[in-house]
């Protein structure tokens, strides 16, 4: 029988098992948006996420792990469902703030519910358990990668159908979810519960918890862009449709394979070094992208993949241990909510560089952007790290 940290792995599996994922700009495209309108669905649904993702993860820390996993994953069949009858840009509008809507009251929830499973006494397997968490999820994109890449040489209908009915798997594991004991916010004094989780992220003397929140935020977006100009960027190439499952379980399975090794890296040279290839890797990929073109392109596509095992492991876990259980859904719902927020503001205005002065140009756009970031963000990190002299994930 499977414990709870490995049913969380198994609901992070489907959850991700996301067919349409691969070939979704495409499909956009063939109902007739251009990216800007494609730019504007993600913001859209950014927007939705921004405007539903703290009281969600509130609710997560009121009511309970499992119940919010179980109304989320729920939501989430509908969406699925009813994707497969979207066919105008508003009819994708309102699929988007179906989804928004599902994915703000997962979040923060599985990672709180893996958390609160793993005993104090073994914190420093955190990022262990996290690399598991991320590589369950990355498999299960992987797998459902190359099933809609399969789907797609038949027709996108195939590909809805399949999508429709693996969205609807993550509800059936979260009934089998066992709810673990801890503490809870007192449910009649909502403000005081909110200020407490914004003193604790912003006004905390702990200045590599702030550093930490914002870090997460800023390189969850550099690769996040690159992953809705991929396909616009493999079609430009001359690649295959038909290839883009593979290419995109290849890319999503090299993250899992990158968060396996953070612990061990982390354990023999310290977190520096890590967080300085996640900071370069994507700044060095959009540059890449820009001047190369073809097969050289599409495995250049593996920094972005670097970077993102790297930051949602090692930022992730640091976050987890440095926020108490009571308020811990509400914070990975707030750093949710900024890096959604980022998204939606900037998300459009990528979109548009796109559409006007051609994928290389928004390409070199965004690497002057985030090595500016570098200097603002990460230098900041490094320097607090080496004036701790302590453990990056301190002692309880």
């Amino acid at each position: 029988m499977l414990n709870n940290q490995k049913k969380i792995y198994l609901f992070s599996f489907f959850w991700m098992f996301l067919v349409i994922m691969p070939v979704i700009v495409p499909f956009f495209m063939n109902l007739g948006l251009n990216m800007h309108e494609v730019f504007q669905l993600t913001a859209i649904f950014g927007v939705a996420v921004v405007a539903l993702e703290i009281p969600t993860g509130y609710l997560c820390d009121l009511w309970g792990r499992k119940k919010t996993l179980i109304i989320g994953s729920f939501i989430s069949g509908l969406g699925y469902t009813y994707l497969f009858y979207a066919k105008t840009f508003w009819q994708l509008v309102g699929y988007e703030i179906i989804i928004a809507l599902a994915l703000s009251f997962v979040s923060g929830a599985d990672i709180s519910l893996l958390y609160d499973s793993i005993e104090k006494s073994k914190q420093r397997e955190g990022t262990k358990v996290i690399a598991n968490m991320q590589l369950a999820s990355v498999s299960g994109e992987s797998f459902a990668a190359v099933l809609g890449g399969l789907l797609v040489t038949f027709s996108f209908k195939h590909v809805l159908i399949a999508h429709a009915l693996a969205g609807w798997l993550p509800f059936f594991i979260a009934l089998t979810l066992h709810e673990t004991t801890y503490e809870k916010m007192v449910h009649k004094n909502h403000w005081h519960n909110f200020r407490d989780v914004f003193r604790h992220v912003f006004f905390n003397r702990d200045k590599l918890l702030i550093l930490t929140f914002t870090n997460l935020t800023v390189w969850g977006l550099s690769t996040f862009f690159a992953v809705w100009i991929f396909q616009k960027s493999w079609q430009e190439n001359g690649i295959a449709l038909a290839s883009f499952g593979l290419i995109w379980a290849a890319y999503n399975f090299s993250v899992g394979l990158v968060g396996k090794q953070v612990h061990w890296v982390e354990q023999r040279w310290g977190p520096n070094p890590l967080l300085i290839v996640m900071a370069v890797a994507p700044i060095v990929g959009y540059l890449s992208l820009a001047f190369f073109g073809g097969i050289a392109a599409v495995g250049l596509g593996l920094l972005f993949q670097l970077s993102r095992g790297i930051c949602q492991v090692l930022l992730r876990d640091a976050l987890n241990w440095r926020t108490p259980a009571a308020f811990r859904a509400t914070a990975n719902s707030l750093q949710s909510f900024f890096f959604r927020l980022g998204f939606a503001i900037f998300g459009p205005a990528v979109g548009y560089l796109i559409d006007r002065f051609g994928t290389p140009f928004a390409l070199k756009a965004l690497a002057g952007v985030f090595t500016a970031l570098l200097f603002l963000t990460l230098i900041p990190l490094l320097k607090a790290i080496r004036e701790t002299a302590t453990n990056y994930i301190p002692e309880k």
